[in-house]
């Protein structure tokens, strides 16, 4: 058996991280089950626990691990992919001031007082029995979305995470399917909108949002909310990212409370709702009621609400293989000064989020 190591096999070490809490280096059936939980996928820990231990040795240490990642990756992936069945992924661009500058995607046209426009990053497949399987394979390809790993793109270059504050709603249609009415919100959850900001031959933005699979990244935990109404309890979150190269840790965004976004509450339900129904195929955007026509109607959409301004090291500092990114977003009634960089830490060794934190933590390969 090769004697596998975290500089031999990055992409799994960073996913072991996440599963052997106690450092022991031994992954036990106890905690397999305690992953495949976390994922909603509680139906596959037996099996899975038998492929990783055939030979019923309480568990297997980090090189029988990856001999047999593939079994790993496939359970992870199947449970993102049903928690995101039916489930459109949407983008708000231009929703920080400065941000589309700093990130050099600005447009003249652009107000700076209201968000540019929307983006699609992931459509789903409609799942009718009449698609070819190239084109079921395809789309699944596409999905974009990890809690654990980056995939650092193949073409382009200058890549930034995107901290962001994502929002899962409902999609409510009208009684004819010939708009979207309303979106009804249901929770919160830190999300990483990565970018390519140098694409030859790209035209269109979301172009440079998603290159396949590790292109995104969205927090397990989530806060729960019924409204984004002024006043509500998105009042008190608060976004903040860091990155971690070698042994340094860095600030990577400027706080930003979500109530300083340029345009949030109910306002920007509506204004997005508008622009899913009005957008049209113009310069680098794309239309975007048609594409949820194409995926037979998505029941749900989780929306990156726009990315917060970099820090003078985050703007200054494109991401490389083996950095390690951070989201969070923190309730400031818990947390008024933040969190300190003790807990900025624990979160990167994969510690427990206190209750007010939800984060995201990734490593790119």
């Amino acid at each position: 058996r090769q004697f596998a190591t975290k500089a031999t096999h990055p992409r799994e070490y960073a996913i072991w991280k996440k599963l052997d809490r106690d450092r022991s280096g031994f992954l036990t059936h106890e905690e397999i089950r305690h992953m495949c939980r976390k994922f909603d996928a509680s139906e596959h820990a037996r099996v899975l626990s038998w492929i990783l231990d055939p030979d019923g040795k309480g568990g297997v240490d980090f090189s029988g691990f990856c001999e047999n990642f593939k079994a790993v990756q496939m359970v992870r992936q199947a449970a993102r992919l049903k928690s995101w069945h039916r489930t459109f992924g949407l983008g708000v661009a231009g929703n920080v001031a400065g941000h589309m500058q700093q990130a050099g995607e600005a447009d003249s046209s652009h107000s700076s007082n209201m968000p540019a426009a929307v983006f699609t990053f992931y459509a789903p497949h409609p799942h009718t029995v009449d698609a070819t399987e190239d084109e079921v394979l395809g789309r699944l390809e596409n999905f974009p979305v990890s809690n654990a790993v980056l995939d650092f793109p193949r073409l382009g270059g200058n890549v930034q995470v995107e901290p962001e504050m994502g929002l899962l709603c409902d999609i409510v249609y009208t009684r004819d399917g010939s708009a979207v009415e309303r979106l009804v919100p249901r929770r919160v959850a830190a999300f990483n909108d990565c970018s390519i900001r140098q694409l030859d031959g790209s035209s269109k933005l979301s172009e440079k949002k998603n290159w396949g699979a590790g292109s995104k990244g969205i927090s397990l935990r989530s806060f729960r909310v019924t409204s984004i109404s002024q006043g509500s309890y998105v009042d008190q979150l608060c976004l903040a990212s860091y990155i971690k190269r070698g042994e340094d840790t860095f600030q990577y965004s400027v706080p930003a409370p979500a109530r300083n976004y340029l345009l949030f509450h109910d306002a920007l339900l509506d204004w997005i709702v508008n622009s899913i129904n009005t957008q049209q195929d113009t310069d680098k955007w794309e239309e975007i009621f048609p594409r949820l026509v194409e995926s037979d109607y998505p029941v749900s959409m989780w929306i990156a609400l726009g990315a917060g301004e970099y820090t003078e090291w985050g703007s200054q500092n494109y991401l490389q293989p083996k950095d390690q990114s951070l989201v969070m977003v923190y309730d400031e009634e818990i947390f008024p000064n933040g969190p300190d960089e003790g807990m900025v830490e624990t979160l990167f060794e994969e510690g427990d989020a206190p209750r007010g934190i939800i984060a995201l933590h990734q490593t790119f390969v």
